[in-house]
C-alpha cells in the first residue's frame, strides 16, 4: 500500500478498544440528550416567560387603573400633581412589571419600585449570562393608562413587561438540573467504565488463550466465566484445544510412522544397491582384469586396442562404483545401525575433507550412544550433511565447527552446526533440503533452527527428544570423541 494511501473512514474510532467506544458512544448520547433538553428548556422557558409576562401585565392593568381612579376620586378639586408624586406609594411592587409615570408634558415624576428591583428577591440569585438572557427574553408588551382628574389627562403610567426575574429562575432552575445531570452522568460512566472492563476480562484472556494456540500451546485452558455467553465461548475454546491438541498429536504420530516407512523404504533400497548392484560391478571388474590379463596373449596392436577399451570401462566401473557409493550414503549410510553413530559421524566428517581442501572442521562428540533408533540416528546424520553441505556451497566457509551432546537429564540429543561463511542472505527461501531436515525433526518432537553466527556466519542448532541411556554407560562412547583436522 502506497504511503500517501488514504486511511480506510472511521479508522480512529476502530483503532480503539470496545471499552473506550463504547464509553465514548454513551458520551456522544448524553450530550445529545444534553443538547436537546435545552433546547426544550429554552422553548419551555420563552413561552412560560410570555405567558408569564401578559399575565402580569394584564393584573398590573387592572390594579394600576384603580388605584389611578381611587386616587383621583380622594383629590377631586384638589392638586393633579399631588395625586402623581402618590402613586409610586400605592403600585409598587408589582413582578414581571417595569412602571414608569410621567406627566402630562412626558417627564417623569417617579419610577415605581418592582418586583423585579427587590432586594429581597434577587438577593441570592445567581447572575444570568447574557447569551442565556438574550435566548429566553420575549419581545417586550406595553401598556398606556392616563391619569384623568377634574376631566383632564395629568399624567400617564406606562406599564412594561420584565421578564428578567422569570428568566433568572429558570436559568437557576436548569443550572441546578445540569449539576444533578452532570453527577449522575458521572457516577453512571464510573460504574460503565469498571462493569465493561470485568465485562471484557474474559474477552482479554480469551485473546491471550488465542496467543497460546498461535504458539502451539495447545494445552492451555481458560477458565469458565460467570456470564453465560462468555462461558459458552470459554467452553468452544477449550473444545477447541482438545481438539488442536488431539490432531497435533495424531499428525506427529503420522509423521513420525511416514518417517519410519521412508527409513524403511531407504534402508531396503540401500541393502539392494549395496548387495545386489555391488556384487554386479564387482563382477564387472573381475572380467575386465581377466579381458585385459587374456590381451596380453593377442597380437600388439590388438592387444594395445583391448587395453584401451578395457581402460575405459574400468574409468566408467570406477564412476558407476563411486556413483553407487555416493547414493548409498545420500539414501541411507549402510554402517549406521552397526557402527556407533560417532564413527559414523566421524567418517562422514572425513569424506567432507577429502573433497574439500583447504577447509578445516571441527567435531565434538560428548557422551553419545552408539545408537539411539534408526529414525533419530539418521536425522542427526542428514542434519549434519546439509549443513555443511550448505555452508561449503553456498556459504564458502572456511571453518566449520559440528557439536552434538547427549543432554540425559533433560532426554534430549542437541546438535550444533556452525560455520564462519557469508551467512544466510537477508529473505532467501529455504531450500527443499533445509524443509526436509525441518519436517524430520518435526515429526520427532524435537526442535530446528537457523540464526546468524557470531562474528559471521551460519549457526544450525537441532534438538530431538530421546530415551534414557542404560544406568551403567554400556551404550555410551568413552569419555569425549573429538576431531580436528584441516587440509
Amino acid at each position: 500500500m502506497s504511503a500517501f494511501a488514504p486511511e480506510p473512514p472511521f479508522s480512529f474510532w476502530h483503532g480503539r478498544s470496545l471499552r473506550w467506544q463504547m464509553m465514548a458512544a454513551v458520551i456522544a448520547i448524553n450530550l445529545g440528550a444534553a443538547l436537546v433538553a435545552v433546547v426544550v428548556i429554552i422553548a419551555n422557558a420563552r413561552r412560560a416567560t410570555e405567558i408569564e409576562m401578559n399575565a402580569s401585565l394584564s393584573v398590573a392593568e387592572r390594579f394600576v387603573a384603580e388605584t389611578v381612579e381611587r386616587l383621583a376620586g380622594n383629590q377631586d378639586g384638589g392638586n393633579g400633581a399631588a395625586s402623581l408624586a402618590q402613586l409610586p406609594l400605592h403600585i409598587g411592587g408589582l413582578r414581571h412589571v417595569r412602571i414608569r409615570i410621567e406627566d402630562a408634558q412626558g417627564n417623569a415624576v417617579d419610577l415605581a419600585p418592582t418586583g423585579d428591583d427587590d432586594g429581597e428577591d434577587g438577593a441570592d440569585e445567581t447572575p444570568v449570562p447574557g447569551w442565556f438572557a438574550a435566548l429566553v427574553s420575549v419581545d417586550g408588551v406595553e401598556r398606556d393608562i392616563p391619569v384623568v382628574e377634574g376631566g383632564r389627562v395629568i399624567g400617564h403610567v406606562r406599564l412594561a413587561g420584565e421578564a428578567s426575574d422569570e428568566i433568572a429562575e429558570v436559568w437557576n432552575d436548569m443550572s441546578d438540573l445540569a449539576l444533578l445531570a452532570l453527577v449522575v452522568n458521572i457516577a453512571v460512566l464510573g460504574a460503565l467504565y469498571l462493569v465493561l472492563g470485568r465485562l471484557l476480562l474474559p474477552l482479554k484472556t480469551l485473546s491471550a488463550g488465542l496467543y497460546e494456540l498461535e504458539e502451539g500451546r495447545f494445552g492451555h485452558r481458560l477458565a469458565r466465566p460467570k456470564v453465560r455467553e462468555l462461558a459458552l465461548i470459554a467452553d468452544r475454546f477449550n473444545a477447541l484445544g482438545t481438539a488442536l491438541n488431539g490432531a497435533r498429536d495424531d499428525n506427529a504420530r503420522l509423521n513420525e510412522h511416514i518417517i519410519h516407512l521412508q527409513d524403511e523404504e531407504r534402508r531396503q533400497i540401500a541393502a539392494d544397491l549395496h548387495d545386489e548392484l555391488g556384487p554386479c560391478l564387482f563382477g564387472l571388474r573381475a572380467n575386465l582384469e581377466s579381458v585385459d590379463r587374456l590381451a596380453g596373449r593377442a597380437e600388439p596392436d590388438l592387444a594395445r586396442r583391448i587395453g584401451e577399451r578395457t581402460g575405459t570401462m574400468a574409468e566408467i566401473l570406477d564412476r558407476v562404483q563411486d556413483l553407487n557409493r555416493r547414493l548409498l550414503r545420500k539414501i541411507r549410510p549402510m554402517a549406521l545401525g552397526h557402527v556407533p553413530l560417532a564413527a559414523v559421524i566421524a567418517d562422514l566428517v572425513a569424506d567432507f575433507e577429502r573433497h574439500s581442501p583447504g577447509r578445516s572442521f571441527r567435531l565434538s562428540a560428548e557422551g553419545v550412544a552408539d545408537r539411539y533408533g534408526d529414525s533419530v540416528d539418521i536425522t542427526v546424520y542428514r542434519c549434519i550433511q546439509e549443513a555443511v553441505t550448505n555452508a561449503l556451497r553456498h556459504g564458502e566457509a572456511r571453518n566449520i565447527a559440528i557439536t552434538l551432546r547427549d543432554e540425559t537429564a533433560a532426554g534430549r540429543l542437541c546438535l550444533v552446526v556452525e560455520d564462519d561463511g557469508l551467512g544466510v542472505p537477508a529473505g532467501a527461501a529455504r531450500g527443499f533440503g533445509l524443509l526436509g531436515i525441518e519436517e524430520r525433526v518435526g515429526a520427532l518432537g524435537g526442535s530446528w533452527r537457523l540464526v546468524p553466527a557470531t562474528p559471521r556466519g551460519t549457526r544450525v542448532e537441532m534438538s530431538v527428544p530421546v530415551r534414557a541411556a542404560p544406568a551403567d554407560g554400556a551404550n555410551k562412547q568413552p569419555g569425549k570423541r573429538e576431531r580436528a583436522t584441516t587440509t
